[in-house]
């Protein structure tokens, strides 16, 4: 078997393995749905503040015996049904993601159950207890009063005080949530009994029917203050908050494994990277070949004109093969910069895309109610117009639609759809911003004679690191109006790239970058600072050379700023350097507004001390 026919498969199996690996590795770091986790949280939220309305609705309720109040209180009972199943059933629901948030979960059914159950209890007794202490509010007047006639005339009209102040304490005591005033009562009662003794029977009599009665109304109204006393003892909000830190405990370790997968990823693309160092070295002994193959090439034009003519096309040859290598090396070097950003450029696509899709999934669910509502309106409609249609048909064809239009809340709900949309389509302005960055960098310009803005290419290469940057490097731009200037966009584009992250990979912890741009009477200035650990002299007087870097092993290529300079000196222009150890480094680019086709090259310039803004 000849194995040389099979390394073309072994490879495209390996390559095929690799993109399956990584494919795996980024999808493995996206198992946390932030829409999903931030749904459940608002899900427990609700449930947390319909409880809360509840106690609200329970309280009045037993201060009051309106019925839209009781209204209020079944409404709000039923939602927070409707809500507790939410927190069991559906994609979003909290059940049976781990053992603990289900105990957690049961433990508060079983007290909301209980609550409910104390809430239709007081329910049914607050209206007999109202109805009875209103009863005796409204005897004590006219019992007052008997008393009053009884006992005639008092030194200073001491009975008639007592009557009134007693009418005006017990209305307080029965109109209050929590009254404080039963012992004032029981002291204008003994008051009244003290004056009523010595006097005839039925003065007595009326006295004690007035004890009677007022007796009555304080034992119902510390039974109903009982009761919402023991419905508002149910410790719902303590359960509550234990479900959701049980969500929380959850949703914790499952970012905990996804931050272990992006440690995976990270390690695999450094594998890639080794790769790509080797592929490096394989081209350097390459360019070894060709210098020993010019040495040839002069050595044979001292003998043979015809060679000198066929060693003339192979150097040809060979210097078109060479530039070939040099662009594809550059094209190398930026796959290389994205293949370090993927996981960072996913996430920031995934985010966007996550609340998208979430708010499309509502928005598909709330059509369905608009559908009901109109298909219902437009039978009420047809109903009136119909001549066959009875007063009842009617009547219940107009019912049944105000009854989808009161359950759906047809206008707030159309004003929550626009609301969606409009942040559906932010997010997915977010996303084409980021994959327009995506593809300026990554195409290949076949010339350098487009028109560019510098400002928006810095921009774009922001865009792209941006999830390297945020949380901890701050990034301050400083731009001027530039004209445009012609160029190789992609080509820049990369040029901005590798000096934002070689200024990135710099600071250690939190920093700043500095850019600056300014325009010249015969091009443009790029200035590009951090707050990084700096370079000593030998390490500035070396950092364009190729495959030359200061990182571990596998860490980097040492071809980025070898290649920035090349393209900064293919476009007629220059970069200076200026670093100070423990301060940072400052890059500056100049690039003339005109493309020269024999524009020399002109070499880096330094200097001892750094400029920062």
């Amino acid at each position: 078997m000849n194995w040389r026919k099979l390394l073309p498969i072994v490879a495209v199996l390996l390559a095929a393995a690799a993109i399956g690996v990584l494919a795996f590795l980024v999808r493995m770091t996206q198992t946390v749905d932030n829409a999903q986790h931030l749904e459940r949280l608002r899900k427990i939220r609700v449930v947390d503040a319909l409880d809360v309305s509840l106690n609200r609705a329970v309280t009045q309720v037993g201060v009051s015996t309106l019925s839209n109040i009781e209204d209020a209180r079944a409404a709000i009972t039923a939602q927070l049904g409707d809500a507790l199943d939410a927190l069991e059933k559906g994609d979003d629901a909290v059940r049976g993601l781990s053992p603990a948030i289900d105990a957690a979960l049961d433990t508060f059914l079983d007290t909301i159950e209980a609550k409910f159950e104390l809430a239709y209890d007081f329910e049914i007794r607050n209206s007999l207890n109202s109805a009875r202490m209103i009863q005796g509010m409204d005897a004590v007047p006219v019992l007052g009063d008997k008393w009053l006639a009884l006992i005639g005339d008092t030194p200073e009209n001491q009975a008639r005080v007592l009557v009134n102040q007693l009418k005006s304490e017990v209305t307080t005591f029965g109109a209050v949530q929590t009254p404080m005033n039963e012992a004032n009562i029981t002291g204008l009662l003994d008051r009244i009994t003290a004056l009523s003794d010595g006097q005839p029977e039925e003065t007595q009599a009326a006295a004690r029917a007035l004890r009677m009665t007022v007796s009555g109304v304080l034992a119902d109204k510390k039974d109903l203050v009982g009761r919402i006393s023991g419905f508002l003892s149910k410790p719902t909000a303590d359960e509550l908050q234990a479900l959701e830190q049980a969500y929380m405990d959850w949703h914790s370790g499952q970012v905990a494994i996804a931050n272990q997968y992006r440690l995976y990823l990270a390690a695999y693309a450094a594998i890639l990277l080794l790769v790509l160092a080797w592929l490096g070295l394989r081209l350097r002994r390459s360019y070894r070949e060709l210098d020993k193959a010019n040495d040839e090439l002069s050595h044979a034009n001292e003998h043979l004109e015809e060679q000198v003519e066929a060693r003339t096309r192979d150097l040809s040859l060979a210097l078109k093969e060479l530039k070939a290598s040099q662009a594809q090396l550059i094209q190398s070097e930026k796959m290389a910069s994205l293949g370090q950003m993927v996981a960072g450029v996913a996430h920031e696509i995934n985010t966007p895309l996550g609340y998208a899709r979430s708010n499309a999934e509502i928005v598909r669910g709330s059509l369905a109610d608009i559908r009901s509502l109109v298909e219902a309106q437009t039978r009420a409609l047809d109903l009136l117009t119909s001549d066959g249609a009875s007063d009842e048909q009617v009547a219940q064809a107009l019912e049944a639609a105000q009854g989808i239009a009161e359950s759906i809340n047809a206008r707030e709900l159309v004003g929550d759809l626009d609301n969606l949309l409009g942040d559906t389509d932010h997010g997915l302005q977010q996303i084409a911003e980021l994959v327009g960055s995506l593809k300026d960098f990554s195409r290949v310009d076949r010339s350098r004679t487009d028109l560019f803005d510098i400002n928006d290419g810095i921009d774009s290469a922001l865009k792209i690191c941006h999830n390297q940057l945020k949380h901890r490097v701050e990034v301050v731009k400083s731009y001027s109006k530039l004209p445009a200037v012609e160029c190789s966009p992609s080509q820049l584009n990369q040029v901005f790239l590798n000096l934002i992250n070689n200024a990135a990979q710099a600071i250690d912890g939190n920093g700043k970058i500095y850019i600056h741009t300014a325009a010249g009477p015969k091009g443009v200035a790029i200035r590009i600072l951090d707050t990084g650990c700096g370079m000593s002299e030998e390490v500035r007087a070396r950092i364009f050379e190729p495959f030359f870097t200061t990182k571990p092993v596998g860490k980097g290529t040492g071809l980025g700023l070898s290649i920035v300079y090349r393209i900064i000196e293919d476009h007629g222009g220059t970069i200076e350097v200026r670093s100070t150890p423990g301060k940072g480094s400052e890059f500056t680019v100049h690039l003339p507004l005109k493309q020269s086709r024999g524009a020399a090259a002109v070499a880096p310039s330094a200097a001892a001390e750094p400029a920062f803004a």
